[in-house]
């Protein structure tokens, strides 16, 4: 098994051992409530929007219901996730985007749903993975730090602008079971290879570049073992 195998293989364990259990992951979406689902997810904890997203999205399933709500109603109702104001506009430009650029038709393909303002790639990645079944890398800053520690790729602050990161990304993208894999990439930067990473307990540890760099590092710096 070569690095890329196991890295996958690993990837999907991790999810099936220790995948967290959130409302959007267990329930059939739309296309459209998972771009829902991902606004709310930026600059806030999954844990917190497990328990709020339910609610909204049985209120305001599709678009329509979004247009013809009042600015200062759906500002109470997003309210409890924080950021109340920019959420309102970003739910009211986006959903207005739909009705007038595509006649409230929720378009099948990453180019045009990153479009839709306030979504952008990942979005429109994640969009195209959870809400349409179809292989698409989730490149976020935990999973770029997984990617690229474990590849010793340099990982830069705009991922857009990073094409070696992009196309390693799609590159180990499985072809069966991606959404499991996606969805442990998310849980293992959430959980174990964050900013501090707590490499003891990375199911990766064994091959991965920077836990391996980092080893070394520590053993020539405690210098010869005199026996």
């Amino acid at each position: 098994m070569n690095s890329e195998q196991y890295f996958r293989h690993k990837v999907k364990d991790y999810y099936k051992l220790n995948g967290r259990k959130f409302f959007w992951r267990q329930k059939k979406l739309t296309p459209f409530q998972v771009m829902i689902t991902e606004f709310f997810l930026k600059k806030t904890k999954a844990e917190t929007v497990d328990k709020y997203v339910f609610r909204f999205l049985k209120e305001f399933p599709n678009s329509k219901r979004i247009l013809q709500c009042k600015n200062s109603i759906l500002l109470k109702k997003v309210q409890p996730l924080g950021l109340g104001r920019q959420r309102t506009t970003a739910l009211k430009k986006a959903t207005s985007y739909l009705k007038n650029h595509l006649g409230n038709r929720f378009p099948s393909n990453i180019e045009d749903i990153s479009k839709i303002p306030y979504a952008g790639l990942y979005t429109a990645n994640a969009t195209m993975c959870f809400g349409f079944n179809k292989r698409s890398p989730i490149l976020d800053v935990n999973t770029s730090r997984i990617i690229s520690r474990y590849f010793s790729i340099r990982n830069n602050l705009d991922l857009r602008d990073n094409a070696k990161l992009q196309d390693k990304a799609k590159e180990l993208l499985p072809r069966h079971g991606f959404k499991e894999y996606n969805l442990g990439l998310l849980d293992l930067g959430a959980a174990i290879c964050k900013s501090k990473p707590v490499c003891c307990k990375c199911t990766l540890m064994t091959k991965c570049s920077y836990y391996l760099n980092r080893n070394n590092q520590r053993l020539h710096r405690a210098g010869p073992v005199n026996n």
